[in-house]
């Protein structure tokens, strides 16, 4: 459905993307994550078509962003962090006034795209009635007015509480999956992002660094314990096959997808008595401190627990 392929950005002397590649399937909720300055924002800007590419291709629903530029568009909804409404005016008369705005577009269900969002019944209050998180699903519905395949949101929890994030999380997920729509989502809000994404990328100094199923196994610590004159020849072992390992206290602590458990198990068995061996699944937050740590620095995200 959206499609980013080598995608490669210079502003003046600076490389802001490099070979960035992705993509977000039909019906599910893609996370796009990065520290702050990583190439979120460029990257949306160029989906959007607010910003050309130097390299690479971006296509909507097959479409081209630069050669067929009209046609995908019309493929995409985007909002950016707090959307904009005339707060005297209706949440209806906010729509039908956006309506008029979009060339071609004549006839518009008010009343399933407010039931889509979870505003039924809501349409007829003024905006400035409306709480932060009814402002926010308002802007998804007047994204959703020419019935775009790729729904783009950037920081949507942005302003929100607890309830009114876990009220938009449910909202998004049941469009994705009801729509069958594809969704990206920049946030920093990690926590969040872990029980809304299906997949999500992770940015780092414009390159992307990883890819990866929010439920799959690839982030992993596999924690084993050893007899003590063994943990040495262990760790070295496992260096030598690609696994890297530390030690912590009593345990050697080794980063692997859960699925090389077994393969583990049988490199050490020869070596040394194995007394202990638990798998423990990252979170999304300490994968994404794993793949955008660097010596000395220290990036600022946020995170909910």
């Amino acid at each position: 459905m959206l499609k980013i392929e080598h995608v490669s950005k210079r502003l003046g002397k600076e490389q802001i993307l490099k070979d960035v590649s992705f993509e977000v399937a039909p019906g599910e909720v893609f996370g796009f994550l990065g520290p702050n300055g990583a190439g979120k924002t460029t990257t949306i800007r160029i989906i959007t078509g607010l910003m050309e590419q130097d390299e690479g291709t971006v296509t909507v629903n097959g479409f081209d962003v630069v050669h067929e530029r009209s046609k995908a568009l019309t493929q995409i909804g985007a909002i950016v962090e707090n959307p904009a409404f005339y707060t005297y005016m209706t949440g209806k008369q906010n729509l039908v006034h956006a309506k008029n705005l979009i060339p071609g577009l004549t006839q518009v269900d008010y009343e399933a795209l407010a039931k889509l969002v979870g505003l039924e019944g809501k349409l007829s209050k003024k905006v400035g009635e409306y709480s932060l998180g009814m402002k926010q699903r308002l802007g998804i519905a007047r994204a959703l007015l020419h019935n775009p395949r790729v729904l783009i949101l950037d920081e949507p929890t942005n302003g929100l509480d607890p309830a009114g994030i876990a009220e938009l999380r449910e909202y998004l997920r049941a469009m994705a999956r009801e729509q069958d729509i594809a969704i990206l989502i920049s946030s920093h809000m990690l926590g969040e992002m872990e029980q809304i994404s299906d997949r999500y990328a992770i940015i780092d100094q414009g390159v992307i660094k990883s890819v990866e199923s929010v439920r799959n196994e690839t982030g992993a610590k596999i924690m084993i314990r050893v007899p003590e004159n063994n943990v040495r020849d262990v760790i070295e072992a496992l260096r030598i096959a690609n696994y890297p390992a530390e030690r912590l206290n009593d345990h050697i602590i080794i980063t692997a997808p859960e699925s090389e458990t077994p393969a583990i198990a049988r490199l050490i068995v020869p070596i040394a008595d194995l007394h202990e061996l638990i798998v423990k699944r990252m979170t999304l937050e300490e994968q994404f401190l794993q793949v955008t740590k660097k010596e000395g620095d220290s990036h600022a995200f946020a995170h909910t627990k």
